[in-house]
């Protein structure tokens, strides 16, 4: 759980245990009616959702000093997770502290929040800061974001990428320096868990020269470089690639990443990252 806008100064993995032993902890995602006004017919119409993440648990005093403070400072937080059925958990927000009891604390925090549902249409983010589906990119719809000509969520390095987003198509055609498109992920690794990174391109005749995709897994916020995977060319004749990668227990994110060299050119749509090596793209349409 790292916190923080670009300076990560805390972790914590919470593991599903449930024996009642020291660091046990249970993790629950809630979604339910939010404001709900009753109309003159009776007809009741939802107008916003309340979303929520609630863990509880085990935890030594130190752990609890950790959340505490996160608490107190209405930190910004990052958590990510993996679910039972090969969803990833990605979220924002803030947590609020429970009640701590005995040395061995047992402990509960939440991070509740209200939002209409559905992704913003100017950002691109979904409106509760959640994503829970089995697409671990899903929390921003493919959709061009705040910066123009790019695919929401994501970075763009380069001088002059030429980057274009139009009809669920994004466009890297740089002319003098190469294009880098990314994205991060803030995960818990256990060290036998596959992360699957997925591409389509947008026709058969969408690839000039030899761009290239690949993820990488990292053990702090300063790209320690754990696992790298192989590169993935794209070629004239496919429209679906993948990577993939088995990060290590010490891993606590994950890149993925398109590069497009020079007077290269790249049309590509509806990226996925997954624990499945079957391409599925899907958003969070809660």
């Amino acid at each position: 759980m790292p916190s923080g806008a670009g300076a990560f100064d805390y972790y914590n993995t919470f593991s599903v245990v449930q024996e009642g032993s020291d660091e046990a902890s249970r993790q629950v995602l809630s979604i339910e009616r939010g404001t709900a006004p009753v109309i003159e017919d009776g007809q009741t119409i939802v107008m916003t959702k309340n979303y929520d993440l609630t863990v509880s648990g085990l935890f030594k005093q130190s752990t609890i000093s950790g959340l505490q403070a996160l608490a107190d400072n209405r930190t910004d937080v990052v958590f990510g997770g993996f679910g039972l059925g090969g969803q990833i958990l990605q979220m924002d927000g803030k947590l609020n502290l429970g009640q701590v009891l005995g040395e061995t604390a047992s402990f509960r925090f939440n991070s509740p929040r209200e939002a209409t549902g559905g992704y913003d249409s100017s950002t691109g983010k979904h409106t509760s800061e959640i994503n829970y589906c089995t697409n671990g990119l899903a929390q921003y719809k493919w959709q061009e974001g705040s910066t123009s000509g790019l695919a929401a969520g994501w970075q763009l390095t380069g001088a002059d990428p030429n980057n274009v987003f139009s009809g669920g198509i994004q466009t890297l055609d740089p002319d003098t320096e190469t294009a880098t498109m990314f994205r991060y992920l803030y995960l818990p690794f256990d060290g036998d868990t596959t992360v699957y990174f997925h591409v389509k391109t947008g026709t058969d005749t969408a690839v000039s020269g030899s761009p290239t995709m690949n993820i990488i897994s990292y053990t702090d916020y300063a790209d320690t470089v754990d696992v790298t995977g192989t590169p993935e060319t794209f070629v004239d004749d496919d429209t679906e690639y993948v990577v993939s990668i088995t990060p290590s227990s010490s891993a606590k994110m994950i890149k993925v990443i398109i590069t497009v060299p020079a007077d290269d050119l790249l049309d590509f749509t509806n990226p996925t990252v997954q624990t499945s090596s079957t391409y599925n793209f899907v958003e969070f349409n809660t």
